[in-house]
């Protein structure tokens, strides 16, 4: 009875705010359907400080709130305020599938993804491994978004065959790639500096997805046998940062950690910091693999249950022809890290990223920031579009 109840007032507050004018300098954010302030969304933000605009935050609770900057407002998902700041905003930018009652004509709705690379087969390339309800959001997303961002040819080719999307793409990199292509020392202080790591060892930061189970199974690396075979070959200590995926993250017993030299970084507030100051990634099949190669520094992938993954979501090229060594076991594991050829790695990596036609130049974020300010100052949202048509692909 309490979910009808809710569900009624939900519509019927949607409702009154249908007749609420829109503030077009009120950008609505919403990052992993309420997660802090991460992904290619917080990137965007730190440029809009400072630009006369009120930024909104949706999050799941208070401690997601905590993450944000003090001059971002933080709004609790499912709420009626949420409701309010939603159908009152001139911009909505996401990151994920966004599922509302409507969207008003003068609202700019930017949708930025989360994935690329060319990993795992989403949207319609996935249909059969998707709930019908995501299906159903997904169409309406997109007939509700009014620009993608895209960080390859690839990407931007897979919005208009395989995302329900026929509209423009600005083709510029995503945001969260530019700390990657373009950080200084200050980030590996920060890092170093949260977990008490001694600055001259080097971090592997091991990063796999989630199974569809949820089990551990597949995270068997010999951690301390990895530590003392990357030494062998690099000359360093290393250290190693486990990030889990946020479905997996409050899984307790699946993994040892000792707090020095094997590392719980699941819950460190922004993972591209962690990518862009670690020195190895060990991946399997998610496209934080791409993300981390940006960098042209070594990605191994461990699938120990390859065989069993390909039945829960396939991937966009055969496993074998991307450019990342694999190791179906920890023995397989220690021959890829002694054998490493950095000659032959940078060469693969550079034909795959011609292959997909990467977008590798960090100014992302200014781009889509000057692109946002600029809609919030011209007239309509045709007199936008038909100002930047030359920016975008169609």
């Amino acid at each position: 009875m309490k979910k009808i109840f809710d569900a009624v007032k939900r519509r019927i507050i949607w409702g009154i705010c249908f007749f609420l004018p829109v503030r077009k300098n009120r950008i609505f954010v919403s990052s992993y359907y309420g997660r802090g302030y991460g992904d290619n969304l917080k990137y965007i933000a730190d440029r809009l400080c400072g630009k006369n605009v009120e930024v909104v935050w949706l999050v799941k609770n208070e401690k997601e709130a905590k993450t944000l900057p003090e001059w971002i407002k933080p709004c609790i998902a499912d709420t009626a305020k949420a409701i309010y700041y939603i159908t009152t905003a001139g911009v909505w930018l996401d990151n994920s599938r966004k599922a509302v009652f409507y969207k008003k004509k003068n609202q700019l709705y930017i949708q930025t993804w989360h994935g690329g690379g060319a990993q795992k087969r989403c949207e319609l390339d996935a249909v059969d491994k998707l709930e019908p309800y995501y299906i159903k959001m997904s169409k309406k997303d997109a007939a509700n978004t009014d620009l993608m961002i895209s960080e390859s040819r690839f990407m931007t080719e897979l919005y208009h065959r395989s995302f329900w999307y026929g509209g423009p793409v600005y083709e510029c990199g995503y945001p969260r790639y530019d700390i990657l292509l373009d950080h200084g020392k200050d980030l590996r202080r920060k890092v170093y500096g949260y977990y008490g790591i001694d600055e001259e060892k080097e971090l592997v930061l091991y990063a796999p997805t989630f199974r569809a189970d949820k089990s551990f199974d597949a995270y068997n690396i010999d951690f301390e046998r990895l530590r003392k075979n990357l030494k062998k070959r690099f000359g360093r200590e290393y250290v190693i940062l486990v990030h889990l995926h946020p479905i997996v993250a409050n899984i307790e017993g699946g993994i040892a950690y000792d707090g020095v030299n094997v590392i719980n970084s699941t819950f460190y507030p922004d993972t591209q910091e962690l990518i862009a100051v670690a020195s190895v990634l060990i991946g399997d099949y998610s496209s934080i693999n791409y993300d981390f190669s940006l960098k042209k520094e070594p990605v191994l992938r461990y699938a120990a249950d390859l065989a069993q993954y390909r039945n829960d979501r396939d991937l966009y090229y055969p496993f074998d022809e991307y450019p990342y060594p694999c190791a179906l076991n920890n023995d397989e594991l220690e021959e890829l890290v002694l054998n490493f050829d950095g000659e032959n790695y940078i060469s693969g990596l550079n034909a795959f990223f011609d292959e997909l036609g990467s977008v590798i130049c960090p100014g992302a974020s200014e781009k889509i920031a000057e692109l946002i300010l600029d809609y919030i100052h011209s007239g309509s949202k045709e007199d936008f579009f038909e100002k930047n048509r030359d920016k975008f692909i169609y």
